[in-house]
């Protein structure tokens, strides 16, 4: 450090000075001053000191710049002798420093003579023969050194001095550390008596740092917890670190969590002792304990959420299953209620979200007055309610909680100066034994309301196993259906469309869904399609559909340019959800489908009831107009069963109309029949309505020759129903068309079936294949 130094200030030194702390590279941090005198012929003077480092400046206490040009006599009495002062060899000799305050401290002083290696810095007689001046050797200048003698003084503190003076400065250096940081810290040399608190510890407490010494300090640690801090420091003081959160009350009494974290230190003489450090983790807690709360919590109303719900059912649950010393669980009768609001959606709706929120808490603070102490009431979200509640040991106490509940929810709220009247929905279900999983008794209790609510509402519902096995299986059919449409494993049966004739010609097939269920066979349509509808899978169903129905009429098609088919529909009709049709990307979809099977758009008849034409009427002709002009046929399925049929049917794009089979069922050939007479009048009605709006009547459902007959004398374009055929696989289809496309009608017992308001959904499964042309022509009926 001191050379670094020396070469920092250049030319500023003198040139003897300079080469005698070029000499001193291995000094170290020691004491130094470099001394001269006039060499041997000159004149006789002192030596004088010509330079001192900063530690030689300490130990004299004389700045190092006034220390230059003194005798050296007058600060290290004894070391300006001649006979010390040696050139040929280093030497040690005793001293005393003399300091600026006056007193003498015992050193030693190594002296190095400086080997300048010139003539003019020794006498003439120690020249060597033959040797040249260093001034005057070859590309050198003449140095200032002439007429000088240079000696670097090291001056030895006596050892336990300098021990001393180390641990001074250690301490003062961790003093100065220890004081400006701002980390509270205290130090004890012995046993818990502090010998040093930092102004971040005083300032932590509120006290002076003074009045802190000793154990007072443990004063301000509250009793109750007080010997758990005397444990921490007797364990630090056997020479194990250890930590601890505590807390600390402040000088205004303020309590604040701390946490101390001890380390042991041990002092020569005094014994053993400790360095902590404390860190205020006040504000930390508290956000860790909001963050908790808010974790557990619902921040609209404060009640527990689903996680804190889940958690308390879960212990209710060991507590079942841990047995008591009578040899029974925690105690029957423990029930979860889930309360469901009937139609929050309007209150939402008509006066917004805010007037939504007020009416939420205050349903939570009345169903948490209808509860006792040990019972819970927790918000999963939305408009729900649970409650947990004991002592529902018999059908009476279940049937008394839930009316209370039902009343507390009843009673009139009053918000923006409006008295509503709210009504609600709530499931019950009983803790068995064993108890099952929480996520299993919560599914069970909705599975509950949701019955409430198929109820009317307003009403509460016990659910039993009945229920629990039925709704258990939906949930398994909607994963499996769900999976099924992933893997595209549903089926697509086709019934024909004939013209009617004898033999009538199929024209055109409607792609129908089907779905054989792994374990329990196959699913009625209606079934699954609801399911479907739940779980949001119409749209996926349509597509399927559509896309296998493209591929087979791409196919038959192809069958028919090869000459292994003699005939192929003309179109293929698909059922499309309003969920469906107003779907964005919709048209596009269809549009691309059909290019990749290399067909037309006016291959594809799109069939959309009349419920689905009503639900968006706008969005519904705008994609339908974009198609149509296109190419695609759009049809109207089970047209008459729906309502303000007259007031859109003018506004939309429309080719056919599909005669609901409601009103084909009750024909009959003559007008005399107490049924016949207004079905066969319907029937004309919808005829004459789509000749007069140039569009074509298809009937479907036709089952008898009889209606077969009325339809053709009515003017029915094209009939489809079990007298012709039933739906059918694509094989059984493909027998059919290479029969040459014609089929001859046969009646035969009708299968009972529900009309289907949905996507892709025929009236009934797959049971018998259609009638070919061999078959023998019944009685002709006129026309």
């Amino acid at each position: 450090m001191e050379l670094e130094a020396w070469r920092g200030r250049g030319d500023d030194l003198h040139p003897g000075v300079s080469a005698a702390l070029l000499h001193l590279v291995g000094a170290g941090d020691q004491p130094v001053v470099v001394v001269s005198r006039p060499a041997d012929g000159l004149p006789v003077e002192v030596p004088r000191i010509r330079w001192a480092n900063a530690a030689a400046a300490d130990l004299l206490g004389v700045a190092a710049d006034h220390l230059v040009d003194l005798a050296v006599s007058r600060v290290l009495r004894g070391a300006g002798a001649a006979s010390v002062l040696l050139h040929e060899r280093s030497t040690r000799f005793a001293v005393q420093a003399l300091t600026s305050a006056g007193s003498a401290r015992s050193t030693e002083v190594v002296a190095w003579p400086v080997p300048l290696g010139t003539a003019l810095s020794r006498p003439t007689h120690l020249r060597s023969a033959g040797a040249a001046p260093l001034g005057e050797r070859p590309g050198s200048e003449r140095t200032a050194l002439e007429g000088e003698d240079y000696w670097v003084l090291q001056i030895a503190l006596p050892s336990d001095e300098r021990t001393s003076a180390t641990l001074r400065a250690a301490e003062e250096r961790f003093a100065t550390l220890a004081q400006s940081s701002p980390v509270p810290t205290i130090v004890s040399d012995v046993g818990a008596r502090l010998s040093h608190v930092n102004d971040a510890f005083a300032e932590l407490l509120g006290v002076p740092a003074d009045t802190l010494h000793g154990t007072g300090w443990l004063a301000h640690v509250p009793e109750e917890e007080r010997a758990a801090v005397v444990q921490a420091v007797a364990d630090v003081l056997d020479g194990h670190r250890t930590a601890l959160d505590t807390r600390l009350c402040r000088a205004d009494g303020q309590l604040r969590w701390v946490q101390l974290r001890l380390a042991p230190s041990r002092t020569p003489g005094y014994g053993a002792g400790f360095i902590a450090t404390v860190e205020d983790v006040t504000e930390r807690l508290a956000r860790e304990s909001r963050l908790a709360y808010q974790a557990q919590h619902d921040l609209l109303t404060g009640l527990p959420n689903r996680l804190a719900l889940l958690e308390h059912l879960s212990a209710l649950s060991a507590q079942q299953e841990r047995p008591t010393r009578a040899g029974h669980g925690s105690g029957p009768g423990i029930g979860v209620l889930v309360v469901d609001l009937d139609d929050f959606k309007t209150v939402n709706d008509g006066l917004g979200p805010e007037a939504g929120d007020e009416v939420l808490v205050e349903v939570a603070r009345r169903l948490s007055r209808t509860v006792r102490g040990a019972d819970l009431v927790a918000r999963p979200g939305g408009d729900e309610f649970v409650l947990v509640c004991h002592d529902l040991v018999d059908a009476d106490a279940v049937a008394a909680t839930a009316r209370r509940v039902l009343d507390a929810v009843l009673a009139p709220v009053d918000v923006n100066g409006l008295r509503l009247r709210l009504g609600a929905s709530v499931g019950v279900v009983l803790l068995p034994e064993p108890p099952g999983p929480p996520e299993e008794l919560l599914r069970d209790a909705a599975i509950a309301v949701a019955e409430a609510k198929a109820a009317g509402g307003g009403r509460w519902q016990v659910l039993d196993d009945a229920v629990r096995r039925t709704a258990r299986r939906t949930l398994r059919l909607i994963a499996d259906l769900r999976e099924a449409v992933a893997r595209g494993a549903l089926d697509v049966a086709y019934q024909p469309v004939v013209q009617p004739g004898r033999p009538a010609e199929v024209v055109g097939v409607e792609a129908l869904v089907r779905w054989r269920h792994p374990e329990f066979g196959p699913v009625d349509p209606q079934t699954f399609v609801g399911l479907a509808e739940r779980s949001n899978l119409v749209a996926a169903l349509d597509a399927h559909v559509l896309t296998v129905a493209l591929r087979d009429l791409a196919r038959w098609r192809a069958g028919v340019a090869a000459g292994d088919l003699p005939h192929a529909p003309r179109w293929v009709a698909v059922n499309v959800s309003a969920t469906t049709l107003s779907a964005p990307g919709f048209a596009e979809g269809v549009r691309r489908r059909v290019a990749d099977a290399g067909l037309q758009l006016a291959d594809v008849c799109l069939e959309v009831t009349e419920t689905a034409l009503a639900t968006d009427l706008l969005a519904c002709r705008t994609v339908l107009e974009g198609l149509r002009a296109d190419g695609i046929t759009v049809a109207v399925d089970d047209f008459g069963t729906g309502f303000s049929s007259l007031a859109y049917l003018k506004d939309l794009p429309v080719d056919h109309l599909k005669v609901d089979r409601s009103f084909v069922r009750d024909l009959h050939s003559s007008g005399d029949g107490p049924r016949g007479g207004p079905a066969r009048a319907v029937a004309a009605a919808v005829v004459s309505l789509a000749r007069t709006l140039g569009l074509g009547v298809v009937a479907e459902g036709v089952e008898t020759l009889e209606q077969d007959a009325v339809l053709v004398e009515l003017g029915c374009d094209y009939l489809q129903g079990y007298l012709y055929s039933r739906p059918v696989p694509a094989d059984a289809l493909v027998e059919v068309l290479r029969a040459g496309g014609t089929l001859q009608p046969q009646p035969a017992a009708p299968a009972p079936v529900s009309p289907v308001g949905s996507a892709s959904v025929g009236p009934a499964p797959v049971s018998s294949a259609p009638r070919p042309a061999t078959v023998p022509a019944p009685r002709q009926v006129p026309a």
